[in-house]
């Protein structure tokens, strides 16, 4: 028994003494799980750097958007763009969830774009860079503004939307022409000999040997400054002096296009297979076509081994092989590539569409999924919103259709009251065509609202100077037959019909005439005969319901249409419309 105990205690010493090495192994190591040394080795030893990021990642020693910023660095470095896409957009989509560093944001956003057109994506890139000019302007991040501009303007020049390019590439100049900083200092050199590039690929030769010197300028500059490294310098004059070379070559000036590519061979990075590439353009102008195919030879090696075949870098160079092997008139190698051009080019083409749902996961990862819900989440709530709103709307529809069908519903049985009561009275008439047949003192009682009077009338009705004592007794007489000649003969329907010529058949004279009508009717004229036409007009719509309201005003002797439709309102409470429409109930 004692003897297991002393066992058990070797081995819970062994045990706790091998945690603790392998503890203050841990914090020894932890110094490399740093973002400040991971970012000093990812461009010399990018697989190294990545193997870093994965075990930061497990100690949580650097945040996740970094470690996504640094992978998508470190492939893009190897010329795996499509991974250097996806870890870019991991990180890109984290910030935007966050929202607690918007420089990292835009940081991600200005990668975003420059990867989505190296690989050819330019409708995305565009709309990555104008996305990020915008938050760049918020932030008063130069460097990021002219990324942009410069990106934008790769873009439409692809596009083949020339004038607008050369636009981007000078205002990405002009934005960095004179900064003192030194990252700003070498983007600006860098967008010289891309400018450059551009140029010579147009033949605008003497504008491309103009910027060409405008970069040995800058990059003198850069030099001068004691925290450039050398290498970088050395890359900067390799670039341009293979650029230069070849532009001389263009004038056919030989000797000095040979004196810059010896200044070209002088640079180390020209024994790169990065370096060896800028001298391809010169040595296919100047027919060394087997130096072309030994300096694509390296380049191609090193995308194979990479597995990075599937993209536009390695298909350009495919196409200065061939072009090279053309100038050697080797056809037989000429066929070869050409059917692996078209092999790669029908790989890029379909492999998104075969493959898309699994790409998804593959590129996304568990961080996109996750926003993917959070963005099904949201777009729920705004569906549910939208929805409730709808409703709203719905039901704000059923009550005012609702209401207005109450409305409807009042108004046509107050017609229906009203047109019975008018049927009552017509009724209890023996001549449909006025209120009584027999006229005392206001005989006929207007429904109508009184007639305005004109200044002629009120100045006849005034002078009582010629009014002669028994005159009311003898003007209801007078009035009583001249309605039975009015009503008789129909003399109102007459449009035409004047006071002049009812006074001509009494034989008054105007002033007479007038206080008859008003003492004997309590309106004017104008009245007295729209009553009588008004009486006709209903008269019409309950005996004639085919005709038009329009038929109906002409038959009853109005001038118009809305002149009955006003009377008509005015004397029964409804228009002939509603009248016409309440005769219909009582069938």
């Amino acid at each position: 028994m004692k003897s297991i105990r002393l066992v058990i205690c070797i081995y819970a010493f062994l045990f706790c003494n091998n945690q603790l090495l392998f503890a203050d192994g841990t914090i020894n190591n932890d110094s490399l799980y740093t973002e400040e040394y991971i970012k000093s080795i990812y461009i010399a030893e990018p697989k190294r750097a990545l193997e870093l990021l994965d075990g930061a990642e497990n100690r949580k020693t650097i945040s996740l958007q970094v470690i996504n910023e640094m992978r998508s660095l470190s492939y893009r470095n190897m010329f795996m763009n499509k991974l250097a896409f996806m870890y870019a957009k991991k990180a890109y989509l984290l910030d935007s969830i966050s929202q607690k560093d918007p420089k990292h944001m835009l940081k991600m956003t200005v990668y975003l774009a420059e990867l989505s057109a190296v690989m050819s994506k330019y409708d995305e890139s565009m709309h990555y860079a104008l996305n990020g000019i915008r938050q760049a302007q918020e932030l008063g991040d130069r460097e990021a503004r002219a990324r942009l501009f410069f990106c934008m303007g790769e873009n439409n020049w692809r596009l083949s939307f020339k004038d607008k390019a050369y636009g981007y590439f000078d205002r990405t100049i002009e934005l960095l022409r004179g900064s003192k900083n030194m990252r700003e200092m070498m983007l600006l050199s860098y967008y010289y000999g891309a400018k450059m590039g551009f140029l010579m690929n147009d033949s605008r030769i003497e504008e491309a040997l103009e910027v060409g010197f405008e970069r040995e300028k800058q990059i003198e500059r850069l030099k001068a400054l004691p925290q450039v490294p050398v290498g970088y310098v050395d890359g900067q004059y390799s670039y341009l002096y293979s650029k230069l070379a070849y532009i001389y070559y263009v004038e056919k000036k030989y000797a000095q296009a040979e004196q810059y590519y010896q200044k070209y061979l002088s640079k180390k990075e020209s024994h790169t297979p990065d370096g060896k590439m800028y001298s391809v353009p010169y040595l296919m102008l100047s027919g060394q076509y087997e130096k072309v195919i030994d300096n694509c030879r390296e380049f191609k090696e090193l995308m194979k081994a990479q597995q990075d075949t599937l993209n536009e870098q390695y298909l350009t160079i495919l196409r200065q092989e061939v072009k090279a092997y053309q100038g050697m008139h080797n056809y037989k190698e000429v066929a070869e590539l050409q059917e692996n051009i078209l092999a790669i080019t029908d790989s890029i083409n379909t492999r998104d569409r075969k493959n898309a749902a699994l790409e998804l996961n593959a590129m996304y990862g568990v961080s996109e999924k996750e926003e993917y819900i959070a963005e099904q989440a949201s777009q729920l709530k705004i569906r549910n919103i939208t929805l409730c709103f709808l409703a709203c709307i719905v039901v704000l529809t059923l009550f005012i259709l609702w209401r207005l069908w109450c409305f409807n519903r009042t108004v046509k049985y107050k017609n229906r009251m009203l047109a019975r009561l008018i049927n009552e009275k017509f009724a209890n008439r023996k001549d449909g065509n006025q209120l009584s047949e027999v006229y005392g003192q206001q005989a006929i009682s207007s429904e109508i609202e009184p007639e305005l009077i004109s200044s002629e009338e009120l100045e006849e009705l005034s002078n009582e100077t010629d009014k002669i004592s028994g005159e009311e007794e003898e003007n209801k007489k007078i009035f009583q037959e001249l309605n039975q000649i009015v009503i008789q003969d129909q003399l109102y329907l007459s449009p035409e019909l004047s006071r002049e010529d009812l006074a001509r058949i009494v034989h008054l004279n105007n002033a007479r005439f007038a206080r008859m009508i008003r003492e004997c009717t309590g309106t004017n004229f104008n009245g007295y005969i729209n009553e009588l036409r008004i009486n006709y007009a209903i008269k019409l719509l309950k005996m004639h319901p085919n005709y038009t309201i329009r038929a109906i005003a002409d038959e009853s002797g109005f001038n118009s249409t809305p002149i009955l439709y006003n009377l008509f309102k005015k004397k029964t409470g409804m228009t002939p419309y509603e009248f016409k429409k309440a005769q219909e109930t009582f069938k």
